[in-house]
């Protein structure tokens, strides 16, 4: 076994990134992430929370936080900081403040970020390898279905990811020499991952396992570390005990060992379908391999086990905490992995009989890194663009000026959220309200699992409509299908005879089938606007609307 070598170069590791971040830039063109915008349910929220923190401090700066958000969610209800921590919309607020909030801005800060966890990717390789693997390794994390899919979507696991590789390299340096510079490091890294985002709690158990590989039990006696933790506690603890029970709304299932087997399957298989077989029989045998000979080298062993610790965290904490099983959960683990898989093909040539050359092993490694690429080609040929609904103009269109307009958003929710998002944006002085049709015509909780229609006849939706003074009623329809029953309900309620309503126009979709529809009320609507702004709001927080 090879010692490490020395850190890799600054310039290396800037080539390395730059590669990173000129594919995920390609991939990113390819589906009009920057024209199209959002097609996911939680991306609007993701960029509305650092959108409104951009409001909050260029416009309310010293006024009550929580009033303010108050009053923005009662016209763009699709803010959510309190169901996630508010770190990363906190980093996009500066942002905001500086950079226009548009699509283009938003998926070239997100392709930013999803590319930093090549630095890890390339640093590790590097010393435990060399270059050339380390490249090779680049491009097959950049290849995983699962990052090709982080550089589309405007999400919080791209940045989460970064910044827990970020915490295992600190901690791994702490580990070798203990320092307090490195112990407050992973302190902070560590508290900044649980404010991105709640699986950033997988922090906690990285240094669980890697002292329990490396049996340098002495660490946890160590004053630095417990002072360090304290930080932590102090920086996370209390916005949780804030927040804990809207963060458990969101929990799809019931914690259990029923729930962390199917979890355990369900990741491990998210890590096979990514990196094929091949890539996840190489890294169990580099694990195999390195363990054999960890003696040899105590800081090669200290690499190693760092990355092993990252991947068991996050299949830990998935188990552990029922929120829900996704692929994208696996997105910390996820370059831990390619590392383990390309350090595994490096040491395959090892195995080969005696006479073997150079340039068989050489072959053999770029076979292995082709075949761990198969998924992401082949996911990349067969993902359609996203579908371009018009919501932007019509956004713009549709803002209010002069005068408060009440707009009902009818659709998929992340037609709904992409809607109110834009909308949000356009309407710096907060004179219009956006409704969503899934509260106002439909009981449901939290995550869509429990759904009842709230009315019986469409006579009683124009009724509702009518009450709230709605001048606008935009309805999305992927593939010209309702989303929901209500939506159905809705759109034959418009259409009806004397309704009130009139379809004023129809966009086909760009990219995928659909269309995106516009009614507008026959006569100038005077909204109610009390009756408006108490949709949804709950009455404890009634007192806070109004900025202070």
């Amino acid at each position: 076994m090879q010692a490490p070598a020395q850190r890799p170069s600054f310039s290396f590791l800037f080539a390395a990134y730059l590669c990173a971040l000129l594919f995920g830039t390609l991939t990113m063109v390819l589906a009009r992430s920057y024209q199209s915008g959002f097609s996911g349910a939680d991306e609007p929220s993701h960029f509305l929370n650092g959108y409104f923190i951009a409001d909050y401090l260029r416009h309310h700066l010293g006024a009550n936080p929580m009033g303010a958000a108050t009053e923005f969610y009662i016209h763009y209800p699709k803010i959510s900081i309190g169901h996630w921590p508010p770190a990363y919309y906190g980093f996009l607020g500066l942002l905001f403040l500086v950079l226009p909030p548009t699509m283009p801005v938003a998926f070239a800060i997100n392709v930013l970020v999803s590319a930093l966890p090549a630095l890890g990717i390339a640093a590790a390789l590097a010393m435990l390898c060399n270059r050339r693997t380390a490249i090779a390794g680049i491009l097959v994390y950049v290849l995983t279905p699962l990052v090709i899919e982080g550089n589309l979507m405007f999400m919080v696991d791209q940045p989460l990811a970064a910044c827990l590789v970020a915490a295992t390299a600190v901690w791994i340096a702490y580990a070798e020499q203990p320092g307090w510079g490195r112990a407050f490091g992973f302190a902070l890294l560590a508290a900044l991952a649980v404010l991105m985002k709640g699986n950033g709690w997988l922090a906690v158990f990285i240094p669980v396992f890697h002292i329990a590989l490396t049996g340098r039990w002495r660490l946890l006696l160590s004053v630095r570390l417990v002072v360090a933790a304290l930080l932590a506690a102090v920086l996370v603890v209390p916005w949780y005990m804030l927040t804990a029970k809207i963060a458990a709304d969101g929990f799809n299932y019931q914690a259990g060992p029923a729930y962390a087997m199917k979890a355990l399957a369900a990741n491990l298989a998210t890590l096979w379908h990514n990196l094929t077989p091949v890539g996840v029989l190489l890294a169990v045998f580099a694990v195999a391999a390195e363990y054999r000979e960890r003696g040899q080298s105590a800081r090669r062993w200290a690499i190693v086990s760092g990355l092993i610790s990252l991947v068991l965290a996050t299949l830990t904490l998935q188990s552990l905490v029922p929120v829900d099983i996704v692929d994208r959960y696996m997105a910390p683990a996820l370059p831990a992995v390619v590392v383990l898989a390309l350090l595994g093909a490096w040491r395959l040539p090892a195995l080969l009989p005696a006479g073997a050359t150079a340039r068989t092993a050489a072959i053999l490694g770029a076979v292995l890194a082709a075949v761990m690429a198969v998924p992401g080609v082949l996911h990349l040929a067969q993902r359609e663009p996203k579908a371009d609904t018009g919501i932007a103009m019509l956004s713009a269109r549709l803002a209010a000026h002069d005068a408060p307009v009440v707009t009902v958003i009818d659709g998929p929710a992340s037609a709904e959220g992409a809607f109110i998002a834009q909308s949000a944006v356009r309407d710096r002085h907060l004179r219009g309200y956006v409704v969503r049709a899934s509260k106002l015509l439909a009981d449901s909780n939290f995550m869509g699992s429990s759904y009842a229609l709230k009315y019986a006849e469409r006579e009683q939706v124009l009724a509702e409509l009518r009450r709230l003074g709605v001048q606008y009623v935009v309805v999305v329809r992927e593939h010209d299908r309702p989303a929901y029953p209500h939506s159905a309900q809705l759109r034959d309620a418009l259409a009806a005879a004397g309704s009130g309503f009139t379809l004023q126009q129809r966009l086909a979709h760009q990219y995928r089938a659909g269309t995106t529809e516009v009614y507008a009320a026959s006569a100038r609507a005077v909204p109610d606007l009390a009756a408006v702004r108490s949709l949804g709001i709950p009455a404890k927080v009634t007192s806070l609307t109004k900025l202070q």
